[in-house]
């Protein structure tokens, strides 16, 4: 039981940071990027080309990966959402629901990418280490992901929490028109914002990567399962979102290690329909809370 939790809680922390990149996206430009799976792969495959090429370790490939993350996230909010905001909030989803696909069949055909898995190497030791405790063996690549996990988390409150330009997101997410009055450039901002969740979708899939691979096309299912996260826990809620990812992540593993891999996923997307009905703020928001 205690290795199907860790093994919960280290597919979540993707699962965690795709759903707060939805978040972070959804606050800037009021949609849902459903392609910030697909993100997720790229940044993987991203760190791959640099451990394949640059002959570089998981560090300085994870390193490499969400900054690369960062610049196409900036890539992507001025040449596919700035344009398509011109066509409404239907024209921008529409944009990311083709990216998907641009990027799901466009990977594919790379050099070094192709189109089936492959492994990241480890951060320590070996892939297949693990640690015994009390009769129970955890591999240390999953606390690793954690660990790396909560790193991101850190520095992206501080981020927030105490820098110039962190505050000033905030505040143009918040309220556009008062951002403007007091100088900020919400446009910039925006395009900020776009490029931290990238590069957190691209961070996930490097964290993740010596454990479940990187590459393949399981971007939607990555996207699909971080949004349950997110609507579980909370879409207005950056904590919610990565408890709910967290928790979808968790879910998952006990299914799959009581029952099968056939029947773990229509239950985990079953838990969208259930947030959506029984509590649609999520379980980190206040009840009554409203969603512009």
């Amino acid at each position: 039981m205690i290795q199907l939790l860790v093994a919960g809680l280290t597919v979540g922390s993707g699962y965690a940071l795709v759903a707060l990149g939805i978040h972070i996206i959804l606050r800037a430009t009021r949609i849902v990027n459903f392609a910030q799976g697909e993100f997720s792969v790229v940044g993987g495959l991203f760190a791959l080309t640099f451990v394949q090429v640059l002959h570089a370790n998981s560090w300085f490939a994870l390193i490499g990966a969400t900054l690369c993350g960062f610049v196409l996230g900036l890539a992507f909010e001025r040449l596919v959402l700035r344009p398509a905001a011109r066509s409404g909030e239907i024209g921008l989803t529409i944009a990311t629901i083709g990216t998907v696909f641009i990027l799901l069949y466009g990977h594919a055909l790379v050099p070094g990418w192709g189109s089936l898995p492959q492994p990241l190497p480890a951060f320590s030791g070996e892939a297949s280490d693990v640690i015994t405790a009390g009769g129970v063996a955890v591999g240390v690549q999953s606390l690793w992901a954690f660990a790396l996990l909560l790193v991101a988390l850190g520095a992206l409150y501080l981020f927030f929490e105490r820098t110039y330009y962190g505050k000033a997101i905030r505040a143009a997410s918040n309220n556009p028109l008062g951002a403007r009055l007091v100088g900020i450039d919400v446009r910039t901002t925006g395009a900020i914002s776009v490029g931290l969740a990238i590069a957190l979708a691209a961070y996930g899939g490097t964290i993740i990567g010596p454990i479940a691979l990187v590459g393949g096309a399981g971007g939607v299912a990555i996207t699909i399962k971080g949004f349950v996260g997110a609507i579980v826990g909370g879409l207005e809620s950056p904590v919610g979102c990565v408890a709910g990812g967290l928790l979808v992540g968790v879910v998952e593993k006990l299914l799959q290690g009581v029952f099968s891999y056939g029947v773990a996923d229509p239950i985990v997307y079953s838990l969208l329909l259930l947030g959506l009905l029984l509590r649609p703020q999520g379980l980190f928001a206040a009840r009554g809370a409203i969603r512009d």
